[in-house]
């Protein structure tokens, strides 16, 4: 029977070296490497900044310090604008539709909310909020929203078909009904709509109803 001959060092001083170099490299990794903490995980839960710059229409927020001292100035953005105006509707709102649009939900809901204690009747900070509510299920807080929005800026169709969206959720088919012919009476090509007023009027037993209204969007969308 042949052994496998284990692979032995020549002597002591080159064991010696070998010992050295690991205890060389498990030192380095302990340099180099960390655990998270608490607060760093917390911290990466946190949504990005927004950089987003400012529209134009906006004046950018005063410079804390004079621009000589900061060098060469980035562009200002919605961060930099809230942080010196924290009630500024405007750009509450907006900043919220773009966190929104990164599925940010509880920041955009936090700028919807503290827009709207600013201005209670302000017809985008309400319907954005009502539509960020149905976006998480919570369709009847959205309802609520919605049809504040639908009051206070009741030419948008868009108002009254994220209205009817979340009636029809809630089973308020009556109410869904009503909100999506008011959008399609704002915009008579809305596909959007037209399919789902005849999604209700389905629901609601009246299925010749129904057909005319799938027509009707077919054709609108050119099929």
């Amino acid at each position: 029977m042949i052994r496998k001959r284990e692979p032995r060092w020549q002597s002591a001083a080159e064991r010696a070296r070998v010992a050295a170099e690991l205890i060389e490299e498990a030192e380095s990794l302990t340099e180099t490497s960390t655990i998270a903490s608490p607060a760093d995980v917390a911290r990466a839960g946190l949504p990005p900044p927004v950089t987003a710059q400012l529209p134009a229409s906006v004046p950018p927020p005063a410079p804390a310090e004079p621009a000589a001292s900061r060098g060469t100035a980035a562009e200002p953005t919605l961060d930099d604008a809230l942080a010196a105006d924290p009630d500024n509707v405007a750009l509450l709102v907006e900043r919220a539709g773009l966190l929104a649009g990164a599925a940010h939900y509880h920041a955009a809901q936090q700028d919807y909310e503290r827009a709207l204690r600013v201005n209670p009747i302000h017809g985008e900070a309400l319907t954005g909020l009502g539509v960020l509510l149905s976006r998480r299920g919570l369709w009847s807080d959205a309802v609520t929203h919605l049809r504040r929005a639908s009051e206070v800026d009741p030419g948008r169709a868009a108002v009254w078909f994220h209205l009817g969206e979340a009636l029809n959720h809630v089973d308020q088919l009556d109410g869904a009904l009503t909100a999506y012919e008011r959008a399609v009476e704002l915009e008579p090509r809305n596909t959007r709509a037209l399919y789902r007023l005849g999604i209700v009027l389905d629901r609601l037993n009246r299925p010749d109803e129904a057909t005319q209204m799938y027509r009707r969007s077919r054709e609108a969308t050119g099929r």
